[in-house]
């Protein structure tokens, strides 16, 4: 009597086929750009499978020669501490930074328009600026009105039992 269960082609997981000479030359080119602090087969088998689509066993990437040198030059990339194969130019990077400091620069200056705007037209309309500098009320999240629903429950049940009692001790007492 056989106890092994078969669930159908759907369980069974699925081949992944082949690598193509796209896929080897994608990958490379991953494994020049890895700028994580640590590289491992089982990392790059995840992020292949995140890059391709299907999932590849590190012995099959391995075996492929592109790839092994690939992961080869990465390694010991990544032990020397330097950064990765193709990075953008200095000159090209301090453009951009440069680029983004103008726009944060503009942004930040708009933003100062709209709270001297906003201060002026909360004092036109009486409000001081202490009052705007006051805290803002608590958050009130749902999980605080069930415990304060809660805490009113439990106060009105105290509130009948403290009637009930001194009832009780009237009729005690008489």
């Amino acid at each position: 009597m056989s106890l092994a269960v078969d669930h159908g082609p759907a369980a069974r997981p699925r081949p992944a086929g082949r690598l193509s000479a796209k896929d080897i030359a994608d990958i490379v080119a991953d494994l020049k750009d890895w700028s994580r602090p640590k590289i491992t087969w089982n990392a790059v088998v995840t992020r292949v499978e995140g890059l391709i689509g299907r999932r590849f066993s590190r012995q099959s990437l391995e075996a492929q020669p592109a790839i092994y040198r690939a992961y080869a030059e990465a390694k010991q990339r990544v032990r020397k501490g330097l950064p990765p194969a193709r990075r953008r130019p200095l000159a090209e990077r301090i453009e951009a930074l440069q680029a983004e400091n103008e726009r944060l620069s503009q942004e930040n200056e708009v933003l100062l328009e709209m709270f001297v705007t906003w201060l002026l037209n909360a004092e036109s309309f009486g409000l001081r600026a202490e009052q705007l500098d006051e805290a803002l009320p608590a958050a009130t999240l749902p999980s605080d009105l069930r415990e304060r629903e809660l805490r009113r429950r439990e106060e009105k049940k105290a509130k009948v039992r403290a009637i009930a009692d001194r009832r009780r001790a009237r009729r005690q007492g008489r």
